[in-house]
């Protein structure tokens, strides 16, 4: 699902890698491989490969430079893993990654392919999945989160370049910002309100904005 979604982001912005081409990088997550696991379950010990291609094919290290082996990227490849956040730093890095002109254009991606989320889950008190099965996102009746799957990428361009380029731009990164709040929370997977304030605060003041010019969260 991945490469294919690189295939596609990169189709979609006219960009067809070369050896002379621009050089293009790719920053890229993945959330947790339960095919794999399963797979493992359900395997006798002696049919499986070896330890060294199982990791090869299956491990999250090899996610990004994987991708750019099969697309011949030649710009920086990395895998990223921070939970929930690691499509959005994927993008900080990647935005700061051109300003520092390690590449010419980067990719951004993210994925989840999940075929155990038919069976539901079980409810357990003090968990992060929700107690009805509904997301209620900066609600007061919020319970938790769910489970779902999917994958997205963009591409990004620093924004003279793209205007050079004729590119649709579908989006301008004003800036961003990235932090840790430690231990100031509830628990360790409980979010930190002035952990996310600050942080927002930040990328505010980089951009030269304030609250009030934000009309979406």
């Amino acid at each position: 699902h991945l490469l294919m979604a690189c295939v596609q982001a990169l189709q979609h912005a006219a960009i067809t890698p070369s050896a002379d081409g621009p050089r293009i990088g790719l920053i890229a997550s993945c959330g947790e491989t339960t095919y794999f696991q399963q797979m493992l379950r359900e395997t006798a010990a002696g049919d499986l490969p070896d330890g060294f291609q199982m990791a090869l094919h299956h491990d999250k290290d090899f996610l990004a430079t994987k991708a750019a082996y099969h697309l011949n990227l030649t710009g920086p490849a990395m895998s990223v893993q921070a939970a929930c956040g690691s499509s959005l730093i994927g993008v900080h890095l990647a935005s700061a990654m051109l300003r520092q002109g390690d590449s010419d254009v980067m990719l951004a991606a993210g994925v989840l392919i999940d075929p155990t989320l038919t069976d539901g889950y079980r409810h357990r008190s003090q968990h992060i999945f929700s107690s009805d099965g509904l997301c209620r996102p900066f609600s007061d009746d919020a319970s938790g989160t769910i489970g779902a799957s999917g994958y997205g990428v963009v591409a990004l361009k620093p924004l003279a370049r793209a205007r050079a380029d004729g590119d649709r731009i579908y989006a301008l990164v004003e800036a961003s910002a990235l932090n840790n709040d430690g231990r100031d929370k509830m628990s360790y997977t409980a979010p930190s309100v002035a952990g996310q304030s600050s942080v927002i605060r930040e990328a505010l003041a980089k951009a030269g904005l304030t609250g009030a010019d934000i009309g979406y969260i």
